[in-house]
Formats: C-alpha cells, sequence, structure tokens
C-alpha cells in the first residue's frame, strides 16, 4: 500500500470515528455496566508492604472483587492512596467538577448542568467532560454522578440522556479516615470504561492505567496544598454529613 493510500484510510478511519455528533441525543442504550454501590470497597484489604508504599506517599492498585452473579460486573483495578489532610479537604477537590480543567491532566473541559440536593441527603451532578487522551483523540461525554455524603462515596455512570462518547463509565470514590493517623484521609477510586469501536492500544492503556493513578494523585496534590479549603456552594450543607464519618 502507497504512503498516500495509507495516509488516506487512516483519515477516513479518523473521521468515520470522530464524525460530528449530536451529543443532545440520547445515548442509544442505557447500563452496561453494573454501577457501584456507594460506601467501602467490600472484601478488600492491604498486606504490610502496600501499607508501606501509602505511607511513602504513593499510591497502590488493587483488584476488586465484582460479584459473581452479575452478568455485567463492575469491576476492575482500584486506586487506594492517603492524602495528609482532612475528610473536607479532599472532598472539597473532588467536588470542584466545574474546575476540574485547571487540575487534572487531560481534562479539557469539565462543567456541571445541573447539581440538585436530594430529600434524603444525597446529590445529583450531571457533568459533561472533554478529556484529550493523545494527540487527535479526545473524548466528550456526559456523566449522572450521586454523591452520598453520609456513605463518603460519589458514584457515577453515564447521563443516558444524552450521547456519549465512550459506550459506558462506571465509577466510584469513597473517602475514609485514615485507620491509624488523624487529620490523614484514604482515598479509593474506581472506574470502568467501555469504549465505543475499534481503539488504539496506546489509549487502552492509558485509560486503563495511567489515567487511575493520575485521578487520586491529582487529589493528594490539591489537597495537601490546600488543607482547609471549603465545600464548593452547592455542597456546603454536606460538610456535617462527611465529618460525622
Amino acid at each position: 500500500m502507497t504512503r498516500l493510500l495509507f495516509t488516506a484510510l487512516l483519515l477516513v478511519l479518523y473521521s468515520s470515528a470522530f464524525a460530528k455528533k449530536d451529543y443532545n441525543k440520547p445515548h442509544g442504550h442505557g447500563p452496561v455496566l453494573s454501577p457501584y454501590k456507594p460506601g467501602k470497597f467490600e472484601g478488600l484489604s492491604l498486606n504490610k508492604s502496600e501499607e508501606k508504599k501509602l505511607a511513602e506517599g504513593k499510591s497502590v492498585m488493587k483488584q476488586s472483587m465484582p460479584d459473581p452473579n452479575d452478568p455485567n460486573p463492575a469491576g476492575g483495578a482500584i486506586c487506594v492512596q492517603d492524602i495528609q489532610a482532612p475528610l473536607d479537604a479532599v472532598w472539597s477537590q473532588i467536588l470542584d467538577l466545574d474546575n476540574y480543567k485547571k487540575k487534572v491532566a487531560k481534562v479539557l473541559e469539565s462543567k456541571n448542568y445541573k447539581v440538585a440536593p436530594q430529600k434524603d441527603g444525597k446529590y445529583q451532578i450531571k457533568t459533561k467532560m472533554v478529556m484529550g487522551v493523545m494527540p487527535g483523540y479526545k473524548y466528550t461525554s456526559f456523566y449522572d454522578h450521586t454523591f452520598h455524603p453520609r456513605e463518603g462515596s460519589m458514584t457515577w455512570t453515564l447521563d443516558y440522556d444524552k450521547t456519549s462518547d465512550f459506550d459506558d463509565v462506571s465509577g466510584h470514590w469513597h473517602v475514609a479516615e485514615h485507620p491509624s493517623k488523624p487529620d490523614c484521609t484514604r482515598v479509593f477510586y474506581a472506574c470502568d470504561i467501555k469504549m465505543a469501536g475499534s481503539v488504539p492500544k496506546p489509549i487502552i492503556n492509558f485509560i486503563g492505567k495511567v489515567a487511575l493513578k493520575q485521578a487520586t494523585s491529582w487529589v493528594k496534590k490539591e489537597s495537601e496544598g490546600s488543607p482547609v479549603a471549603n465545600l464548593p456552594k452547592p455542597f456546603d450543607s454536606a460538610k456535617d454529613a462527611i465529618l460525622s464519618k
């Protein structure tokens, strides 16, 4: 195949994969991955070596244990990170979705289009996010988060009322007091992504491994840099529930 023909073929594949979409249309299907439940990651334990690594400021990758009876289990890697900052300072960063572009590598745009307190004390947060993975590849997706202050968790899926470039997403933040260090927080993060169509291996590697570690490292950096940060305004009423954990 000549270089000119090969280049033309790449352009056709690229244009078909990233053709302009009407993102305001429904996604085309509902959940494929099972959503995470708020609260602790059941069955997850850390050995002495992993505890030592966390104490050194490094993150630890663990495998989640999906329900064997679930036909579409949400399971995969969980990233664990210790942060020298209190619970509310950590949540102030995670909930600051409107400003992820300033703090999180590869995030090109992040904007809430709905923040709604619920009668049961939870919050629904819908967010548009654009992520640039590598030159020529960016993914626009719409997320439907549920913040559970009493459980110390935020879970999310896609907002299926809009079209996203990812085929499906299921994620979970869990933030807890450190088991032995005062004013220190232990953070758990998991996010399962189902890609749409054929995807180059470097992108899969980035999303599956690198992005998972970066998700907790930026929270550590920002939280430790602002250990007395306040919760974003829509969530300030959740502070007591967070600190009661």
